[in-house]
């Protein structure tokens, strides 16, 4: 997808995420001055039948006109445009810059109850807006609550889930047929309270939602690891912090068990934190002023949001209180998740993505006690010839190459990521390394094995680690990416002579950059060459320049290589002339430096052959 232009305006400049739901990219809008970056969402229906695409169709322009509305609000991104092409639907929504909640929400650290009131205030405010507009978001978790970087303010991102408040009849026939008596249940597990997970959410669903996150940020615990009643299923988390009892009625009202017993809107929620005269701090010194990118990975909302067919039980009835006896929320059986997802994903055509049911399988493993899904750690495999580890994610300075792995190295992941695609990896018990993610064969796989143990894959900025990182003592290495010769000072000088140039090797300019990618690209080492442009800066001017670059030499390649293959085949058949028929026209020869120098040889060995043949067996002179 990467370069592929959407709708003839939207160019593909990064995967950002694989969910639920289908894809998210990156993406430049080439009609808009100065071309500024959009999140492009990627939706593509599981059946192909256009009757059920004509209904889709109508279905995804009646939630998109819905999403346009919610951007009115300034806490929730604007929807820039929706198509479709090729029966696959697509939603361009305006990019939020910022860090998302779940990094601020560090294992076994505590907020103080002014921090969550000023959270449970600030993202209430946007649910009151969000249900007045008759939606649940259905979704609510960390993940999607996005610190934005220009203001502080909490953002509410991912209305992919998002369930007009309308007969559940009016989807049967996207659904294939009317058969359900209720929606399809989306949510993430820890966050979902019952009824959502029956396929029945109600505006209170999502308060449940955020009253679990205000809990997690108050205890330091994650959902899964809260405890609860075995008789009424209410959670039990009080014992854990100590906490304003007022203010705990009012968490424990939001996360009632039966959703007749909580909140039943936002605004009611509201007014019962303002009436607690627990004065909360405003917005523009919010709980983040001094939060860190470098900390610890969370373990916290990293599940992915799942799809689920409800099941048509009874309405659940209030069960009596005896005595509280307290069970992990996570011993529940998931085998509801595997026995209904297939029966509503086979005729689903808008709403659900294929990787759902991988999603869910991946879930319930992670919960069943495989001895694969728990007992190893997470690993990335290198799949390039020749790889680089380095101290920092920059592959500018061969100075900061601290060992160079081969094809099939398999290494432990820490969890950690850059914005620009570097992957933090372990190279022994203390001490870490990055390496660029082109060059990594399971790109997806070691992600989904960190999210199936519950853990954070966290992104952070290039510029932090790279100011912030430590220099490490190095091996003397050589640089495959250069000349064999070049070779790496040992560590007392390499420390030395990088303190003088750290500053010089963050801050490279555009251009150099640029240059540095052509040379790679003409020596042959194309990974090499896109790792380089990759790590230009998403607000460099030239970023343009080299999204197209990209792409252009992504294509060069492949026609370079598919004509090298026909001239060595001919070559293997003894077709001398067809070999020299392609010298005869330099047009149609790559301009690549390192494809010429692989050509070349093919010419003359022809030429020596078809020579030879010529003298074993001359020609007959008439007489």
């Amino acid at each position: 997808m990467i370069g592929k232009l959407l709708d003839h305006r939207y160019q593909v400049i990064r995967v950002l995420a694989t969910g639920g739901f289908g894809e998210t990219y990156i993406a430049e809008d080439t009609k808009r001055p100065g071309n500024p970056v959009c999140v492009v969402k990627h939706l593509k229906p599981l059946s192909t039948d256009p009757s059920l695409f004509d209904t889709a169709k109508r279905l995804f322009h009646s939630e998109a006109e819905t999403l346009e509305k919610l951007g009115n609000h300034d806490q929730i991104p604007r929807l820039l445009a929706y198509f479709d092409e090729n029966q696959e639907f697509y939603l361009v929504q305006e990019f939020i810059e910022g860090h998302p909640l779940n990094d601020e929400l560090v294992p076994d650290e505590t907020w103080t109850e002014s921090e969550v009131i000023d959270l449970l205030i600030e993202v209430l405010s946007i649910l009151e807006f969000v249900h007045s507009q008759g939606v649940i978001h259905r979704d609510i978790k960390p993940d999607n609550i996005i610190r934005r970087a220009s203001d502080n303010k909490l953002v509410l991102v991912d209305f992919g889930a998002v369930k007009k408040l309308r007969s559940a009849s009016e989807y049967a026939p996207a659904f294939g047929g009317g058969g359900f008596s209720a929606t399809v249940a989306i949510g993430t597990p820890g966050y979902m309270p019952t009824e959502q997970g029956q396929g029945k959410p109600r505006p209170n669903s999502d308060i449940y939602a955020l009253g679990i996150i205000a809990i997690q940020a108050l205890t330091g615990v994650a959902p899964i690891d809260l405890q609860e009643d075995t008789h009424t299923g209410e959670i039990l988390w009080q014992d854990l912090v100590p906490v304003n009892q007022n203010f705990a009625a009012v968490l424990n009202k939001m996360v009632r068990y039966h959703f007749k017993d909580r909140y039943q809107t936002a605004t009611e929620a509201l007014q019962a934190l303002h009436s607690l005269g627990m004065h909360s701090q405003p917005v523009a010194n919010p709980k983040n002023s001094s939060y860190q990118l470098i900390k610890s990975p969370s373990v916290r909302s990293q599940q992915k949001t799942l799809a689920v067919a409800p099941v048509n039980h009874a309405v659940l009835k209030k069960p009596a209180a005896p005595q509280h006896t307290a069970i992990p929320r996570d011993s529940h059986s998931p085998d509801l998740l595997q026995l209904c997802i297939l029966v509503v994903l086979a005729g689903s055509a808008a709403a659900v993505a294929p990787a759902v049911v991988k999603n869910v399988q991946n879930f319930t493993t992670s919960f069943s006690g495989s001895s694969d899904a728990s007992a190893n750690n997470c690993f990335v495999e290198i799949g390039a010839n020749k790889a680089n580890l380095r101290y920092q994610p920059s592959a500018i300075a061969n100075g900061n190459i601290l060992e160079t792995v081969s094809s099939g190295k398999k290494l432990e992941v820490t969890g950690k990521r850059t914005k620009r695609g570097w992957v933090e990896v372990k190279i022994d018990p203390k001490n870490s390394a990055w390496i660029y993610g082109d060059v990594i064969k399971n790109k997806e796989e070691w992600v989904a094995c960190l999210r199936d143990r519950g853990l954070t894959v966290k992104t952070v900025d290039d510029n932090t680690v790279i100011a912030s990182r430590p220099l490490p003592r190095s091996k003397p290495v050589v640089d495959v990416q250069t000349s064999p010769a070049e070779v790496s000072e040992p560590s007392s000088s390499l420390k030395s002579d990088s303190e003088k140039t750290q500053n010089k090797n963050s801050h490279q300019s555009a251009a150099e950059l640029l240059e540095a990618a052509k040379q790679e690209y003409e020596a042959g080492d194309l990974d090499r060459a896109i790792a380089l442009l990759k790590s230009i800066p998403l607000n460099a001017s030239d970023f343009k320049e080299t999204a197209e670059m990209i792409t252009q030499w992504q294509q060069d390649w492949k026609k370079s290589e598919a004509l090298f293959n026909d001239i060595n085949k001919a070559l293997d058949n003894g077709q001398w002339d067809k070999v020299l028929a392609y010298k005869d026209q330099p047009e149609k020869l790559p301009n690549i430096e390192y494809w010429r120098n692989k050509i070349e040889p093919l010419f003359k060995q022809a030429a020596d052959n078809r020579a030879k043949e010529k003298t074993t067996n001359p020609t007959a002179t008439p007489r």
